[in-house]
């Protein structure tokens, strides 16, 4: 309830923000001399564009009941409300977390936080990928590691290899973190690892 509500506010903050920006560019055109109001006119027109922008690219995520009362329902839901996490995103974490300490490596609290930054940047667009592996944009200096963009169903084989029931060899380990991220198409899963 309380995310419509913030919804509804946002859509008449929309509203008024552009009925504000209408009234703005017809009194600047009538008070100002005409080259003047030009640059005010484009001025306004710009910020309210990027306002628009804002509006139109804004998410909300609901909570996991709110999707499986709208799938029960059959509720379709509006374009702003982010598509629901697959549950083979969480199960792809968990295969990905138990294989690498199956290697020897150790799970470290901040090498995780550095693996979500990296999943989410790949979530928003800003990462290049080569054959479904990219890299993160930060921490470079300080490790190394992996992201990779799946569809559901890759998820789901990724995860079915992962937990094949093979010995798997020890290595000398060092700190790494899993996380993952959805944008509405794709599962980004992502490796973080500490340099040793």
């Amino acid at each position: 309830m309380n995310s419509f509500r913030r919804v509804s506010r946002m859509s008449a903050t929309a509203a008024v923000a552009a009925t504000l920006t209408a009234a703005l560019s017809v009194s600047a055109a009538q008070a100002a001399p005409v080259n003047s109001s030009s640059a005010q006119l484009q001025d306004v027109n710009q910020l309210s564009s990027q306002a628009v922008e804002q509006v139109n690219s804004l998410e909300i995520e609901l909570p996991a009941q709110a999707y499986d009362l709208a799938k029960q329902f059959n509720v379709q839901l509006p374009g702003f409300i982010k598509k629901p996490t697959p549950s083979v995103a969480g199960e792809l974490v968990g295969a990905t977390h138990a294989h690498l300490l199956k290697q020897g490596h150790h799970e470290d609290a901040n090498a995780k936080n550095i693996a979500q930054e990296w999943a989410n940047q790949a979530a928003a667009g800003k990462v290049t990928f080569h054959d479904n592996a990219g890299d993160g944009l930060t921490h470079l200096e300080e490790g190394s590691g992996n992201i990779y963009k799946l569809t559901e169903s890759e998820a789901k084989e990724r995860v079915d290899w992962l937990n094949r029931d093979v010995p798997v060899t020890k290595t000398d380990g060092t700190g790494f973190g899993v996380a993952q991220a959805f944008d509405g198409t794709y599962v980004y899963v992502a490796e973080y690892f500490f340099n040793k």
